[in-house]
């Protein structure tokens, strides 16, 4: 996987970033290694991929990229010394020439203000820094300072560049057989003299090879003069866009393995020719790609690795509680079974107690079938009793309060579930088809929606819900689409909900029951109310573009226009999936089904009661819902119970678990309305 621009990449990017010369600096921003301009500029080429006119971003990455971004970065509230400096020197000024420096990875922006000349130096190499050097090549800051054998990067010394080598594009047939022939390395292979001596890198060296005919291995003082010459040129073949200063013969694309992007090429080259290619219009957007997802795989797996250390800390956590929560339960039902025996055995106890106290004991052991107890002499029969219940109540509270405890503990792991959910990416494309085929049933279907809150109003609508603002980001998104329909509610950090229409009418009753299975998750159920108002815009009247200084947090949006508001009931119904939602959901996977066979398996499902009212086939057998005051785990168990007894009254097979409900149930407190059942 490509980690860093090569100096081929460098010098098409740079050809391309011609098209930005003339353009004025506004703001610059540094994000961790990232140096961002803010640019105001008329593009060309350039313009479908980061618009035709206006603020363009070009980011530097020290020591790996340059190139227009379209994506955003939130800047820091507070700009590093280093962007202050240059914002000082280089604001309002001009871009009036980009240059690469002798074919390395160094990148010179001129910029001009007020008749002065300021450098931006970009050193992409490893150990790569940014500068900014006067008029007269003196650096004035350096966002590290550095010392190397050759020279010194720091302020008030003249900036140096590292020594320079060969230049593919400036040299002739005769500058390559004289390099040859001159090189102290004469005796190395062709391609470690191609891609170290010259710097062209391992994958230009084996392509410059393998389009010669010359075997990489071979020696460079064994070369015959046919050869170089094609060596030459293959070189020149493959430079031709750069040379000429023809961007018409780029190629931009990714290269894609396996469904992952693991290189990023201005040309196709032959190593890649059996691989996956996603082609660009221009080179800068196809780094621009590369590096975005490259950054978001990184943070995937970062995310994922401290999600997976968070729940399997919870998940010990609550099997500590679970083991507590059974002793308290054990020991609770002990020392009440004790009490009662006690009652049960009243005489024999007393006549136990009165022959101890005659024989000077304090205390008397006694056993009565599988039960022992331990008595105070000095006490009756009664208070020995009381005691084993007073106890017994203490482990109680105990009990109640672990009961809380894993309450809190499974809330925080469906959190933290969710949040893992989230994160996860779009499944991609299967390596084979027979694989795709076999998995397909093996494991559980992973349809994409059902990362987040979804169901299907009573005319079959997919209705898809956040569960917390990094989701809604996703959903909205990822997954809107230009006839969706945008659902949320005016209460403090509500889930936004998506119905897909895919370019069908939807009808009243259908955005009816969107806006209430939206509600209901809102926070207007945890606060307990039993109602609310929902509003509905198309997806054309949602944005993440704020006012001019304004700001919007994650998980926030801009809605324009005119809304449409549905007072609705707080309800959801829940139970086994009905015919018609199986249905639908296996359309889907009609391809699998007739080939590996359907999966029997009852599917949990949730959706508005107003759609369930209307369409009863939406469920076999399950419950109606309503805010009330029986705390979530404990409505789950209800629930879970009537679906236990429903299905064994019907012999169905069902195979759901209490945390598969939590994750479903809407947050806060419940209570059962009533319940339903098609049979």
């Amino acid at each position: 996987m490509k980690e860093a621009l090569s100096n081929v990449d460098i010098a098409v990017i740079v050809e391309e970033l011609q098209e930005i010369l003339g353009a004025r600096v506004d703001k610059i921003y540094q994000i961790g290694d990232e140096i961002w301009l803010k640019l105001y500029a008329q593009l060309d080429s350039l313009s479908d991929d980061f618009g035709g006119s206006g603020a363009v971003d070009l980011v530097i990455e020290r020591g790996c990229r340059i190139h227009l971004t379209r994506y955003k970065r939130e800047a820091p509230k507070t700009p590093s010394s280093f962007a202050m400096f240059l914002r000082k020197y280089l604001s309002g000024g001009r871009i009036t020439s980009i240059k690469q420096m002798d074919f390395d990875r160094i990148v010179e922006i001129c910029v001009e203000r007020s008749g002065e000349r300021r450098f931006l130096i970009s050193e992409l190499l490893p150990r790569g820094n940014v500068l900014l050097a006067d008029d007269e090549g003196k650096i004035m800051r350096v966002i590290r300072r550095e010392t190397f054998a050759t020279r010194d990067l720091k302020s008030g010394v003249k900036y140096e560049r590292p020594p320079s080598k060969w230049n593919p594009i400036a040299a002739t047939d005769e500058d390559l057989r004289r390099f040859f022939y001159e090189d102290a390395s004469a005796r190395r292979d062709v391609v470690r003299v191609l891609a170290v001596e010259m710097g062209l890198g391992g994958l230009y060296a084996e392509e410059i090879c393998a389009r010669a005919g010359v075997s990489k291995k071979k020696r460079v003082d064994e070369l015959s003069d046919d050869e170089i010459n094609a060596i030459y040129d293959a070189m020149s073949e493959i430079f031709a866009p750069i040379k000429e200063h023809d961007l018409s013969k780029v190629r931009a694309h990714i290269v894609l393995k396996n469904g992952d992007a693991v290189d990023v090429l201005p040309f196709p080259l032959k190593k890649y020719e059996n691989c996956d290619k996603e082609f660009f219009s221009t080179f800068n957007s196809a780094v621009d790609e590369y590096f975005a997802r490259i950054a978001d795989k990184r943070m995937r797996e970062k995310t994922d690795e401290l999600v997976s250390e968070r729940v399997t800390r919870l998940e010990r956590v609550l099997k500590e509680q679970n083991d507590a929560l059974e002793r308290f339960m054990l020991e609770e039902k002990a020392l009440r079974r004790k009490a009662e025996t006690i009652y049960e055995r009243y005489d024999d106890v007393e006549r136990a107690l009165q022959e101890a106290r005659a024989a000077g004991k304090k205390v008397v052991r006694l056993m009565f079938e599988d039960v022992e107890l331990t008595l105070d002499t000095s006490l009756s029969p009664y208070k020995n009793a009381s005691r084993y219940y007073e106890r017994a109540k203490v482990l109680k509270r105990k009990r109640i309060s672990v009961e809380n405890a894993i309450a809190a503990t499974r809330e925080k792991l469906e959190r933290e579930r969710a949040a893992a959910a989230a994160s996860a990416v779009v499944p991609q494309k299967q390596k084979k088809e027979k694989e795709k085929k076999k998995k397909r049933r093996s494991e559980a279907v992973s349809r994409w929606y059902e990362r987040f809150r979804w169901t299907f109003t009573s005319h079959g609508f997919l209705v898809v819900g956040g569960r917390d603002a990094k989701s809604n980001e996703i959903i909205v998104r990822r997954y809107m689409e230009r006839d969706d329909l945008f659902f949320h509610t005016q209460a403090e950090g509500a889930p936004v909900a998506v119905l897909k229409t895919d370019g069908r009418e939807v009808p009243d009753d259908d955005l009816e029951e969107a806006a209430q299975f939206a509600a209901s998750y809102s926070s207007l159920w945890k606060l307990g109310f039993y109602g609310g108002d929902c509003y509905c815009v198309s997806a054309e009247q949602v944005s993440k573009t704020p006012p001019s200084g304004e700001y919007i947090k994650k998980g926030g949006f801009i809605v324009r226009g005119r809304r449409r508001y549905f007072k609705v009931e707080l309800s959801l119904s829940v139970g086994i999936a009905g015919d018609d939602i199986v249905h639908r959901i296996s359309s889907a996977d009609a391809e699998a089904d007739a080939e590996g066979g359907g999966d029997n398996g009852a599917i949990l499902f949730i959706c508005p009661t107003m759609a369930y009212r209307r369409n009863t086939q939406m469920l076999r057998y399950g419950v109606e819902i309503v805010p009330g005051d029986v705390r979530k785990e404990q409505l789950a168990r209800r629930i879970m119970e009537i679906l236990l007894n429903e299905a064994e009254k019907h012999r169905d097979q069902i195979n759901i678990s209490l945390d598969d409900l939590l994750r479903i149930l809407p947050p806060g407190k419940g209570a059962i309305a009533q319940q339903h059942s098609m049979f």
